[in-house]
């Protein structure tokens, strides 16, 4: 699943628990909740596990050669080292040297642990941070990846399906509080309703945002409280797949009943420049150039955007106050981006096309669909209503 440029050649490792570390599993393909030393070099790709992860390792991993930590001697390492952390690294320094590639400068993620990058300069290896090329390793996706990513998109559908069927029973009292089975609606149980819902499909998500009124603003605040007719309510939902590891990414933006005046004129705005953005997309174009047409976009409807109205060491606090788009992939946010970054999009980026706007006063909007850039253009892996009013 090597699926990035300028990497050919080059020794890559990682040490890293693959369960969290997208770098671990990806260069070796191999799910586990420990530390394990990835490495490529000289084209050949070694995974080295503890004993009770190497049979299942010899099964399922996508490594060249599969090696115990007995081989590597790691048990002894960590007794002379006194540390295991340090014996991890020491053993990767001989698994190296066994290669015949000790001498080759070594390209680590940025997010290498420091106790691993000072013991194996202690042992004579040249240890770079390369964080672009790890990015890039995982940018163009093969077709299985994009179908991993398009199967955890639709559990999203399914949820946020759910989340709209809720709404749309809801029912408001004299206060304007949304009432759901004979209780308060709140952006707490809307949002478990949509995470126990992915669980069913075999998803999981850490951050569901369901927030409605001036929380909508904040575009990360996941929401608390009561949900109330008229105000609108940003659903978010972007969960990982148990199975495959690969994200997914999608949010829509409703009101129950009937928006005020000027919140169905930033959706309207958020619409136009999103479908304005998602044309856009093809290899070869900037991401930039796309974050800049956004801006123009919603700047002419009267908004403010970083682009034309942030002040220098000021933070913009409405408006479109954020970038275009990310990628997606094992990670939620990964390369390329779509933003004021020199990124140019290459076949088999995932990205996010997500504008939005948001006033503290009165609430936000956003609409986020997930793309996959084509040879020859673009392809939506999002397949739901932009429906706002419910």
């Amino acid at each position: 699943m090597e699926n990035g440029t300028g990497s050919s050649g080059r020794t890559l490792l990682v040490i890293g628990a693959s369960q969290h570390d997208a770098a671990a599993y990806h260069l070796s393909g191999f799910l586990a909740p420990d530390p394990m030393i990835c490495l490529r070099a000289k084209d050949r790709s070694y995974l080295a596990v503890s004993s009770m992860e190497y049979g299942r390792a010899k099964k399922q991993a996508r490594a060249d050669e599969v090696l115990s930590f007995d081989e590597l001697g790691v048990v002894d390492l960590a007794k002379k080292l006194k540390s295991g952390g340090r014996a991890l690294a020491a053993a990767a320094a001989g698994l190296l040297s066994q290669v015949g590639a000790k001498d080759s400068p070594v390209a680590v993620p940025p997010d290498l642990g420091i106790l691993y990058a000072d013991e194996l300069r202690a042992r004579g290896l040249t240890v770079t941070p390369e964080a672009k090329l790890f990015a890039d390793l995982r940018r163009s996706k093969t077709e299985e990846e994009v179908s991993y990513i398009g199967e955890t998109q639709r559990a999203v559908e399914a949820a946020c399906a759910h989340a709209v069927e809720i709404l749309k029973e809801s029912e408001a009292g004299g206060d304007g509080t949304l009432r759901w089975r004979g209780e308060v609606l709140t952006s707490e149980t809307l949002r478990a309703e949509i995470d126990a819902e992915l669980l069913r499909r075999g998803c999981a998500a850490d951050g569901t945002i369901t927030a409605g009124g001036p929380q909508a603003a904040d575009p990360h605040d996941e929401g608390h409280g009561p949900l109330r007719a008229g105000e609108s309510i940003i659903v978010d939902i972007f969960p990982a797949s148990k199975e495959s590891r690969y994200y997914a990414d999608m949010t829509r933006t409703f009101v129950k009943g009937e928006p005020s005046g000027e919140l169905q004129r930033m959706y309207d705005a958020v619409l136009e420049s999103q479908l304005a953005a998602l044309a856009m997309i093809r290899p070869g174009i900037n991401g930039r150039e796309i974050h800049a047409r956004v801006s123009e976009i919603l700047h002419e409807k009267g908004y403010k955007t970083l682009q034309h109205d942030q002040k220098p060491g000021e933070p913009l606090q409405e408006g479109f106050i954020h970038g275009t788009g990310h990628g997606v992939g094992l990670e939620i946010h990964e390369a390329p981006r779509v933003s004021t970054a020199d990124e140019t999009l290459v076949p088999g980026d995932v990205i996010t096309i997500e504008p939005g706007l948001y006033d503290p006063k009165i609430g936000g909007i956003r609409i986020e669909d997930l793309v996959v850039v084509t040879e020859d253009g673009s392809r939506n892996l999002t397949d739901f209503p932009k429906e706002f009013r419910l």
